[in-house]
């Protein structure tokens, strides 16, 4: 059997957040959903490298869109899961396809987003959130804390611009 400690480890270092100008970036986000988070439950979504934080958000990006700012963040929490390991998936229960499944495509279809079956078996069971892979870009790994709890501001922000198509 694993142990707890095995499948959830501290972590400490740094993230990246790209925000609208203006807005917190320490702020859990204001949508009542997204790829871990349902029902208005908090989550809060960050990248390991400021790279990564622009791969995820680009799609999102709009011509007529405000600027953005990419702010340096340090977290310090006690109980993240690397869902980036095999081990830690299975040793968790979930599924690591689950993970990188399209999450509004099984919304707009009417069904639960496959990847909430892991974020409601780890909010079960008391984690600060996980490390996961990114789907567009498996070399890059993001982050989702279901509270902004051992989160701080590390830095003033820089302007971010999404790559050009």
């Amino acid at each position: 059997m694993t142990r707890r400690a095995e499948l959830f480890r501290p972590f400490a270092g740094r993230l990246w957040r790209i925000c609208a100008a203006g807005a917190d970036p320490l702020a859990i986000v204001a949508s009542p959903e997204g790829r871990f988070h349902h029902d208005g439950q908090p989550a809060l979504y960050a990248s390991l490298s400021l790279e990564g934080a622009g791969v995820a958000l680009v799609n999102y990006v709009t011509p007529d869109d405000p600027p953005r700012l990419a702010w340096p963040l340090d977290l310090a929490v006690t109980a993240l899961a690397d869902l980036r390991c095999a081990r830690v998936c299975a040793g968790l229960g979930i599924d690591p396809d689950d993970l990188v499944a399209r999450w509004a495509m099984d919304r707009s279809a009417g069904r639960p987003a496959r990847s909430w079956r892991a974020s409601d078996r780890l909010r079960d069971l008391g984690a600060a959130g996980a490390i996961y892979p990114s789907r567009k870009s498996p070399e890059h790994a993001h982050l989702v804390l279901f509270a902004a709890t051992g989160l701080r501001r590390a830095g003033p922000p820089r302007l971010w611009r999404a790559p050009k198509p």
